[in-house]
C-alpha cells in the first residue's frame, strides 16, 4: 500500500508530520503578521484622529495669537516710522528756531 496523501487511512510518517507542521506555522505566522499589520493600522488610524481631534482647537487658537501678532508687529514698524518722522520734523523745528532766536537777537 503506498501513501497516498490525500487518504485518511494511510499510515503518517515522521517527515511527513515535521513537513505538514513546518506548512501549517508558516501560514500561521503570515496570518498573524497581517493581523498584526491590520491591527496596527487600525490603531494608528485612532491614534491619529485623537491627536487631530485634540490639537485642532489648539492650533486654531495659535493662528488667532499669531494673527494677532503679526497685527502687533505691523502696527509697531509703522509707529517706529512715524516716530522717525516725527523727529526729523522736531529737529528741523529746533534748528529753525534757533535760527529765528539767533536773528532776533
Amino acid at each position: 500500500m503506498e501513501n497516498a496523501p490525500n487518504n485518511a487511512d494511510a499510515p503518517v510518517t515522521r517527515a511527513g508530520l515535521k513537513a505538514e507542521l513546518g506548512k501549517f506555522e508558516e501560514r500561521m505566522e503570515q496570518l498573524l503578521s497581517e493581523q498584526a499589520n491590520v491591527i496596527l493600522e487600525a490603531v494608528g488610524e485612532t491614534i491619529k484622529k485623537k491627536l487631530d481631534d485634540k490639537f485642532d482647537p489648539v492650533i486654531t487658537k495659535l493662528d488667532g495669537i499669531m494673527k494677532g501678532v503679526e497685527t502687533l508687529q505691523q502696527e509697531n514698524t509703522v509707529g517706529a516710522q512715524q516716530l522717525h518722522t516725527h523727529e526729523d520734523q522736531l529737529r528741523k523745528h529746533e534748528a529753525r528756531i534757533a535760527k529765528l532766536e539767533t536773528a532776533a537777537a
